[in-house]
């Protein structure tokens, strides 16, 4: 089956219009907005591009690998153990990712976004130790 890339297309366009806005009007935006609109715009950029990127790179594999590549995303014990690590992720870092990311948006401080980046991050590794425990568990 044929997946489109419309929608990831469409994301990555519409996510440039948010920069973009925010680099031409940002002055006159009300408070809040530059935030939101460069915040909304990088998830969109960030998702729509990650969609349109691995079909790409699998365009460039041999078909053995493809097929490797397909087989391990689709195996039992490998979705297990991502969503295990995900849900654990999750619960550990939910009030601690999305409270300065909010307020990094909102307040646009310094202090903020630095905090973001830095939960982010901690985020990040929280699920590569989940995996690296999930997959020692299964």
């Amino acid at each position: 089956m044929k997946k489109s890339l419309t929608v990831p297309a469409a994301a990555v366009v519409l996510g440039l219009v948010l920069f973009a806005a925010v680099l031409t009007v940002g002055d006159r935006m009300p408070q809040g907005g530059v935030g939101l609109c460069a915040g909304l715009g990088g998830a969109l950029i960030g998702l729509g591009g990650g969609r349109l990127f691995v079909p790409l790179v699998s365009r460039g594999m041999s078909p053995e690998d493809r097929r490797e590549m397909e087989r391990s995303e689709r195996d039992e014990r490998n979705v297990a153990i991502r969503t295990h690590a995900g849900l654990d992720s999750w619960y550990c870092t939910l009030v601690a990712l999305w409270v300065p990311f909010v307020a990094a948006m909102i307040r646009g401080e310094t202090f903020w976004i630095a905090l973001c980046c830095a939960v982010l991050v901690l985020h990040c590794a929280f699920y590569l130790f989940h995996l690296y425990r999930w997959t020692k568990k299964l």
